[in-house]
């Protein structure tokens, strides 16, 4: 019996041999395990993003249908020709999108404005537009247009510690890939994403063609496009708000003329061999920075591809 208890113990502990194979054993599954979660939660935050941008596209249309205004936001950068003599301020596609769907202070749109930096607008009145304690003004707004859950509004401040010659409080919509940005200046901890660029079709333009061989000046030779590269050209030349010495491919070029190449070629249908035609040309397109925050690069997330 004691024999037979002595061989029974023997059989059930671990040798060395075996602890280590098991060992070797999850250290190969987990090898396995963890590129592919890692495959998972990337897949999963792009269909994140991919539902924000949708939720945009809804809120864009709500807002050409109900805000009075009677289409789409316009994008241009009052800073950039033609200049708003109303506004010098750098003020383009990612803010005014923001001001179209949410107002200049979160509040709502007012049809009055005039899409300029400081909120005013052509209404006569020697008061900005965007007046929360006027009840009257508060019954005026349209929108918001889309829940601020979804929208990821955030100031220029909260995202840029150097917005140069932005207003820092001017909103613009982030993307769903939020970093700590640890430049901000309003909440050193805060969570940001990347501003949400947007370019309205100037739908009387039928084609997507920089001029090259016509020698013309830049500005000559896009001012015929159906998307117009400055009017998130200021907002793309902040660069990155993690990392300054850190700039977006799509405004990385000393001769600008190669940057609107870039853009132009990252927007365009290549299943149309006739002239150069970009994808959505009768609306609008927006564009998320992806995961890396770099505009201009395989990551990137639109309303555009036909991946969509």
């Amino acid at each position: 019996m004691e024999k037979w208890k002595s061989v029974s113990k023997k059989r059930l502990a671990f040798t060395i041999v075996e602890l280590l194979t098991v060992m070797a054993v999850i250290a190969i599954l987990i090898s396995l395990l963890v590129p592919a979660l890692a495959l998972v939660k990337a897949f999963a935050k792009e269909i994140e993003q991919r539902a924000q941008l949708h939720s945009i596209t809804v809120a864009i249309d709500m807002f050409a249908a109900n805000s009075g205004y009677g289409t789409y936001p316009p994008s241009n950068d009052n800073s950039m020709p033609p200049l708003d003599p109303q506004d010098p301020t750098p003020y383009g596609g990612a803010q005014k999108l923001a001001e179209a769907l949410v107002g200049w202070d979160l509040l709502g749109y007012h049809p009055k404005s005039s899409f300029i930096s400081d909120g005013d607008g052509s209404a006569g009145l020697g008061q900005p537009v965007y007046d929360p304690t006027n009840r009257r003004n508060m019954d005026e707004r349209k929108g918001p247009f889309i829940e601020l859950e979804n929208a990821n509004a955030y100031r220029l401040g909260d995202i840029y510690a150097n917005v140069q010659s932005f207003d820092p409080l001017n909103y613009v919509l982030c993307d769903v890939y939020a970093k700590k940005r640890t430049l901000a200046v309003n909440q050193a901890n805060k969570k940001t994403g990347m501003p949400i660029l947007y370019y309205r079709a100037r739908a009387e333009n039928f084609n997507q063609t920089f001029d090259l061989l016509a020698g013309a000046p830049a500005a000559n030779g896009i001012e015929d496009d159906i998307y117009y590269y400055p009017d998130n050209q200021n907002l793309l030349l902040l660069g990155a708000p993690d990392d300054g010495a850190l700039i977006h491919p799509i405004a990385d070029d000393a001769a600008i003329v190669d940057d609107y190449l870039d853009f132009e070629n990252m927007i365009l249908n290549n299943e149309i061999i006739t002239i150069r035609r970009p994808y959505r040309a009768g609306s609008y397109i927006l564009i998320s920075a992806g995961k890396d925050g770099r505009y201009g690069k395989a990551d990137d997330i639109t309303n555009f591809t036909t991946a969509e």
